[in-house]
């Protein structure tokens, strides 16, 4: 049995081996948050769209984000509806306005107290047509019937003022407490969960007679995005109806290219029907609308969050760059180790010992310095991912793919640190020592 030279190496020099291990966990540990605020990142983008009831959805071509998405035509309903196989065609309103900064406890009897606005997050929907599957929602439905009600997520920031200065509660709901919206005046009637997303640290939801309040249309002929809902959600019916439905967004969006007196007063006729319809003088174009399946919504809203923002960019940037730090932490631990240890390599050359072997020696301690690190970083980032989660509100979970990455990146940054550390190896040779 050959003796584990490696095992020996690392133990002879125990206070570097400990330094080396906490070099390789800290930039393991850099890895595990970066992957945590990207996880993070990815289901706060997709947290409204998950809870919503729809199949099929459509959104206009203006569409930039869920909190940014434009308008469409209401009509674009009516066509979902009377296509065979759709069950429900329901509208749904969103967009960030202004909240003027409620008062808690402690500032409500300063005389020198001074509000702000910060930007939230609204959701409306027809209380007659729900489109949420949250339970705390749906027994709400009568309270949302009233203009100036509205829900507060349970997960919105102190920032906004709750009654405690910590978060919102059902006291809040209790006392009623009014603010202002977009310039109108609303008041708490319920508390619901589902998390705010990364365009605001708060979130409400209110009735589509309160959204119109504040929506600069008009909400009876647009609303941001149309919720279609398939008969037993076929997978095959989706598919049928989807194509079905652009299809005809197609045929409604070829350009109009009207010959002679008839055909340009059937062009104007149709441009001021648009208008009617919109209630604006916007300019929208017929058929101005993106259909997506569930699947599809979903990736797509990831997609732009981490690949099209700042947010996600740093984020992946974070990972490449911790990456190369613990990379360079391992090269330089091997590096020197070897370059103490050339007389001793030389001598087991001379031994007959070949120079794989010797290269073993190396690999070996890389993968056992990344072992002890990943099982440290590990450890300490279950913790910060509590602690992150409890005092930020950034929803930070572990699980075993993401774990399983963090592994196999450590283990190939050790090895390519292993792999530079080996040309100081190849310079070992008996003669050297004599």
């Amino acid at each position: 049995m050959k003796t584990p030279l490696a095992i020996h190496n690392l133990w002879h020099q125990g206070a570097k081996t400990l330094v080396s291990i906490g070099g390789v966990a800290f930039a393991l540990l850099l890895v595990f948050m970066q992957l945590g605020f990207m996880g993070a990142v990815s289901h706060t983008a997709t947290n409204v769209l998950e809870r919503l009831q729809f199949d099929i959805l459509i959104r206009g071509q203006d569409y930039v984000h869920l909190y940014e998405p434009g308008t469409i035509d209401r009509s674009w309903l009516d066509v979902a509806r009377s296509t065979p196989g759709v069950s429900t065609a329901r509208p749904f309103w969103i967009t960030i306005q202004n909240w003027r900064k409620m008062p808690n406890r402690e500032e409500a009897n300063q005389p020198d107290f001074e509000s702000k606005y910060l930007p939230i997050a609204v959701m409306a929907f027809d209380p007659a047509k729900p489109v949420f599957d949250l339970p705390s929602v749906q027994q709400a439905l009568p309270v949302l019937r009233r203009p100036n009600a509205m829900l507060i997520d349970d997960r919105t920031q102190a920032d906004y003022g709750p009654w405690s200065g910590r978060r919102f509660t059902n006291q809040d709901a209790e006392q009623r407490r009014c603010t202002e919206i977009g310039g109108s005046d609303f008041c708490i009637r319920g508390l619901y969960a589902l998390g705010t997303g990364l365009a605001s640290n708060g979130a409400v939801m209110m009735g589509h007679q309160g959204f119109a309040r504040i929506w600069p249309w008009n909400v009876s002929q647009t609303s941001s995005l149309g919720l279609i809902q398939v008969e037993d959600s076929d997978p095959v019916k989706v598919e049928q109806i989807l194509a079905a439905l652009r299809s005809r967004a197609r045929v409604e969006q070829a350009p109009i290219e009207p010959s002679g007196e008839q055909s340009r007063a059937q062009a104007n006729w149709w441009r001021d029907l648009l208008a009617r319809l919109s209630g604006t003088a916007t300019q929208m174009e017929p058929g101005a609308v993106e259909i997506l399946s569930r699947e599809q919504a979903m990736a797509k809203e990831t997609y732009r969050w981490l690949w099209q923002t700042p947010i996600g960019l740093i984020f992946q940037l974070g990972v490449v760059l911790s990456l190369i730090v613990g990379a360079a932490i391992v090269y330089m631990v091997l590096s020197t180790d070897v370059a103490n240890r050339l007389p001793e390599y030389a001598t087991l050359l001379a031994m007959g010992y070949s120079r794989g072997y010797l290269a073993s020696i190396v690999m070996t301690q890389a993968l056992v310095l990344c072992g002890l690190g990943f099982a440290s970083a590990w450890l300490v980032a279950e913790g910060l991912y509590r602690v992150t989660t409890t005092f930020s509100g950034i929803p930070l979970a572990m699980n075993l793919p993401r774990v399983a990455l963090v592994g196999v990146l450590g283990v190939l940054m050790c090895c390519v640190s292993g792999l530079l550390a080996l040309r100081k190896l190849w310079k070992a040779e008996p003669a050297n020592l004599f």
